[in-house]
């Protein structure tokens, strides 16, 4: 690095450190003039930097709002208590930690050395994170997937299916999508010319064949991998309509546990799949809301089995 690139990263840091500096407090630090400051200010506000002055008694200069992030320069244990903390965000039930601390993690840890690399896979293996159940996800492959995404690139992917089998996917990979302590790829799978989804952790290697990908009609990946995960694998499927409108519907059925649709504006449709018919009845009558059995015909006595129970629970009761 020039000594000049050098000064700008110093210059930064000094700027993060706190919310105002004079020129000549500045200029101390760096060992420079305030002239060759004001130029190096000049320099970063190219760079995108929204770094504010003000002139005369007490003036002096700050960052503004906005703008590109500034580069952090990091201590050793700061930069691992940060993928540390990183890793562990990733099983946040906070909305939206799961996704973002993973993406950060990945980026962090692209840069780690090998040896703070090694010190943070120590502290991670010997931590428990109660309530977690989501497999390991290699930062590289994910890393790979959310690069070939960003790029439009296609990707050749050695895929392990459900059943154990192992195959190669040809694909163009769209969206990453976390739901349910799970990733999931959504890509058009060229070779079947459908749209898929995959689960991240069933992915056994990923090459970045570098060729441009083309996304005939790009379904909505939420959707797509909510209807993937909580109806199609299951051996029975069920369709509910619900009275309440769609936005108190979702409000009652966690992500990924069922797809609500909007029927009329006081009216909801559960798409939702099990395996077994009162693990469905359960899910039903938890909703909390009268309804209708659209599908299958086979869970209307299931249910009516089930209110048979409460009933004789209550008369005995009182």
């Amino acid at each position: 690095m020039s000594i000049s690139g050098g000064r700008l990263l110093r210059l930064l840091t000094l700027l993060g450190s706190r919310a105002w500096w004079t020129g000549e407090e500045l200029a101390d630090r760096l060992e420079v003039t305030t002239r060759t400051v004001r130029r190096d200010i000049d320099r970063l506000r190219e760079l995108g930097y929204p770094i504010e002055a003000l002139s005369g008694p007490g003036g002096g200069y700050g960052f503004g709002r906005g703008g590109r992030l500034p580069p952090l320069l990091l201590e050793d244990d700061e930069a691992v208590a940060m993928a540390v903390g990183l890793r562990t965000a990733g099983a946040s039930a906070v909305a939206g930690a799961a996704e973002a601390a993973t993406r950060a993690s990945v980026k962090l840890e692209q840069v780690l050395p090998p040896a703070l690399a090694a010190r943070v896979d120590a502290i991670t293996e010997s931590m428990v994170l109660v309530g977690s159940r989501r497999e390991q996800i290699d930062s590289s492959l994910l890393a790979v997937l959310a690069g070939a995404c960003r790029e439009g690139h296609r990707l050749r992917l050695g895929y392990k299916a459900r059943n154990g089998v192992e195959t190669e996917r040809l694909v163009a990979p769209y969206r990453l999508v976390h739901i349910r302590e799970r990733w999931y790829l959504v890509a058009h799978d060229i070779t079947k010319g459908e749209w898929r989804t995959f689960r991240v952790d069933r992915i056994l290697k990923a090459f970045d064949t570098g060729r441009k990908a083309e996304y005939p009609d790009p379904p909505d990946p939420a959707e797509l991998v909510q209807l993937s995960v909580s109806t199609l694998p299951y051996r029975y499927q069920a369709v509910i309509r619900f009275d309440a409108p769609p936005e108190s519907l979702s409000a009652r059925v966690p992500p990924g546990y069922g797809l609500v649709e909007a029927h009329g504006s006081e009216r909801s449709v559960l798409r939702i799949g099990s395996n077994y018919l009162d693990g469905l009845v359960s899910h039903i009558i938890g909703v909390g809301f009268d309804f209708t059995i659209l599908e299958p015909p086979e869970l209307i006595p299931e249910v009516e089995r089930a209110i048979d129970r409460l009933n004789r629970s209550i008369s005995e009761r009182s």
